[in-house]
C-alpha cells in the first residue's frame, strides 16, 4: 500500500465515524478492500484554506472560454477511470430514501431551498464550465450542489478539484456518461455510478498529494473537510427504473431530481423568464435545477434576477444533503421532470443516452 494512501486512510479516522463493515472488492490497480463508511453526522463540504492556497484568484475566476461546448470530439474518450471501483461507499440508504427524490418538507416550515446545477458531458463531446455562475455563487456566499459526471471531472480535473475544495458546494454524482438509467442494465448501469465515484476520489487523492507534496502550504489535515465520496446522486435525463433506484440504495446515494425546471438548456429560455419560473414555483424545501456545463443558457445572467428575491422573501440557500437532513423528504416510485411520464420521450431520442 503506498503512503499516499495509508495517509488518505489515517486521515479519515480522524473524523468521527461510527464503526465501518469491509467489503469484497477491489478497487482498480490497487488491491485494498474497500471500506463501508458511514457519512458523519456533521456535513462539511470544502476547505476555505486550500480553495485560498491552491489556486489564485485569477485561476478561481476562470474566463469566458471555459463555457465553450466541443462536439462531436475528434478522438472521443472512451477509457474508464484510474479507480473504476472505489475504495469507499456510503451506507444502505434508509427506506424513506429508497425513492426518486422531489423535495423536502422542512421542520417549522424554514425557508430553505437548493440551488442544483448540472455538469454533464456525453462520451463523443467535451462540455464547458460557466465560470460565471460560479464566480457570482462566491461572491454573495451561496451554498449550491454541483450534480458532476464522471467523464466531465476527468477532462475539467482543476475544476473539479476547485469545487471540491470550496466549502459553499457540494459536489453529486451525475454519471460516468449521463446514461439513461431507464434503459442501461446490469454492469453498464452500474458502471456509470462507480466510475463517477471512482474518478471523484483520483481527484481527492490528487488533491491530498498537492497538500503532502506541499505544492499547496495547507496541513494535510484540511482534507478531513472534503468528502471521500459524493453523497447523492442525479439521474441524466432525470430517468429510472427500479433496478437502478435499487443500485443507487445500496450504493447508499439518494437519488435527487426537483420540483423547479428552470429550463436554461434551452436556447430560447430568457434570464428573465428563469427568474420568473424559479419565483412562482419555489416553496420552503424546493430543488431547483440548471445546468454550469455550458448549456445553461442565461443561467448566470439569471441569477442576479431571482437570488436577491429569494433572500429578501427569507429564503437560504442550503447544499443538498443539508437539505435531506432538514425535514420530511418527499418521494415518487417513478422518475419525471414535472409529472409521471413526461420524459418518456428520451428514452426515444438518447437510448442509453452516453454517446
Amino acid at each position: 500500500m503506498s503512503i499516499n494512501i495509508r495517509i488518505f486512510l489515517a486521515s479519515l479516522i480522524i473524523i468521527s465515524i461510527p464503526s465501518c463493515t469491509n467489503l469484497p472488492q477491489s478497487v482498480g490497480n490497487n488491491q485494498s478492500v474497500p471500506v463501508h463508511r458511514h457519512p458523519s453526522n456533521k456535513l462539511q463540504f470544502g476547505s476555505q484554506a486550500i480553495l485560498n492556497r491552491c489556486w489564485t484568484p485569477k485561476q478561481l475566476r476562470g474566463s469566458s472560454r471555459d463555457k465553450r461546448v466541443h462536439r462531436p470530439l475528434r478522438n472521443p474518450y472512451r477509457s474508464p477511470p484510474r479507480i473504476t471501483k472505489p475504495t469507499y461507499f456510503n451506507s444502505p440508504l434508509e427506506a424513506k430514501l429508497r425513492h426518486s427524490i422531489r423535495h423536502i418538507i422542512p421542520a417549522r416550515n424554514k425557508k430553505i431551498v437548493a440551488l442544483t446545477f448540472d455538469l454533464c458531458e456525453r462520451t463523443k463531446e467535451k462540455t464547458g464550465y460557466d465560470a460565471a455562475i460560479v464566480n457570482y455563487l462566491r461572491k454573495h456566499g451561496i451554498k449550491a450542489t454541483f450534480y458532476a459526471g464522471g467523464k466531465w471531472m476527468h477532462s475539467h480535473p482543476d475544476k473539479a478539484m476547485q469545487l471540491m475544495a470550496d466549502p459553499r458546494f457540494e459536489i453529486g454524482n451525475h454519471a460516468w456518461t449521463h446514461g439513461n438509467m431507464r434503459v442501461l442494465r446490469g454492469r453498464e448501469m452500474e458502471n456509470q455510478i462507480l466510475w463517477t465515484q471512482g474518478q471523484y476520489e483520483v481527484l481527492r487523492r490528487q488533491l491530498m498529494s498537492q497538500l503532502e507534496t506541499r505544492q499547496c502550504p495547507v496541513p494535510v489535515s484540511e482534507m478531513n473537510k472534503i468528502p471521500p465520496v459524493p453523497l447523492t446522486f442525479r439521474f441524466p435525463y432525470g430517468t429510472c427504473n427500479a433496478n437502478s433506484l435499487q443500485a443507487l440504495a445500496d450504493y447508499g446515494l439518494p437519488a435527487v431530481q426537483w420540483d423547479v425546471v428552470t429550463g436554461d438548456p434551452s436556447r430560447k429560455q430568457s434570464a428573465k423568464a428563469i427568474a420568473r419560473t424559479v419565483l412562482r414555483n419555489v416553496k420552503p424545501g424546493s430543488i431547483i435545477i440548471a445546468h454550469a456545463n455550458g448549456r445553461g443558457y442565461n443561467t448566470a445572467k439569471a441569477l442576479p434576477l431571482f437570488i436577491p428575491e429569494l433572500r429578501r422573501r427569507g429564503y437560504q440557500f442550503v447544499t443538498v444533503s443539508e437539505l435531506l437532513k432538514s425535514g420530511k423528504v418527499i418521494t415518487a416510485k417513478t422518475c419525471y421532470e414535472l409529472k409521471p411520464g413526461d420524459n418518456k420521450k428520451y428514452d426515444r431520442l438518447f437510448g442509453k443516452g452516453t454517446e
